[in-house]
């Protein structure tokens, strides 16, 4: 199985210019690999820095110090010191991300804030709506939801169009924050096996679970933020 994900000697830290330039330490000297097909499963009380290190991977939190080397087009690219263009290319076509928040157009409808990945990537609405309809089903979104902007939905119903829109795209890496935070026992049971049918397909995950349950069924895997904190 190739590295997909190879973290190494990561530092990160914030700065609260509010309160004289605190600074406060998120996480030091952190290592991690994450392999073709395998599941990671960050674990670590509140605060340990798990959704810091998620968003570092990502590119939306830049560490002080340290290399991200996502496997991108064939080559490892550091998305530390990347460009911008390259990070956008990178979440375009190789890296997925699954926040707890969904963030779109206010007046989007749902099918195509799921759509919108795919089509991006591809430039075929037909097949970008038709996987976005897929998921939508799978994921109990009754149809006369799909023409309305999620804006509208339960807390529940834009988590499951947010998850949609994160698996519209066979990424070969995805990111997940928390995914079935918000969800009854039967849209959990479709999550993880959406997330068991993505590491069949090669994708590296990585994914903060409160839910021991769905951990303990997806992850193989479990990498403790504990002592990175304690080492900031």
């Amino acid at each position: 199985m190739s590295v997909n994900i190879s973290v190494k000697n990561l530092n990160k830290t914030f700065t609260l210019h509010t309160q004289g330039g605190t600074v406060i330490d998120v996480f030091a000297n952190l290592d991690l690999e994450v392999r073709s097909g395998e599941c990671v499963a960050l674990a670590g009380s509140s605060g340990a820095g798990k959704s810091s290190l998620i968003c570092s991977l990502y590119g939306n939190y830049k560490p002080q110090s340290g290399s991200i080397n996502i496997l991108h087009n064939g080559q490892m690219i550091d998305i530390v010191t990347a460009t911008p263009r390259t990070v956008l290319d990178i979440r375009k076509h190789t890296m997925g991300y699954v926040s707890q928040f969904l963030r779109v157009v206010p007046r989007v409808n749902a099918l195509d804030v799921v759509a919108e990945p795919l089509f991006h990537l591809t430039g075929d609405p037909v097949t970008a709506r038709d996987k976005a309809a897929f998921l939508l089903k799978r994921l109990n979104i009754p149809p006369t939801l799909w023409t309305l902007p999620p804006a509208t939905f339960s807390g529940g119903e834009q988590q499951r169009v947010n998850i949609a829109r994160g698996f519209s795209v066979d990424y070969p890496i995805l990111l997940l924050d928390e995914p079935t935070a918000s969800l009854d026992a039967d849209n959990r049971r479709v999550v993880v096996q959406l997330i068991k049918e993505a590491k069949a397909r090669g994708t590296a995950v990585v994914g903060i679970f409160h839910d021991e349950e769905v951990r303990d069924e997806v992850a193989d895997t479990v990498f403790e933020m504990r002592s990175f904190k304690e080492a900031a």
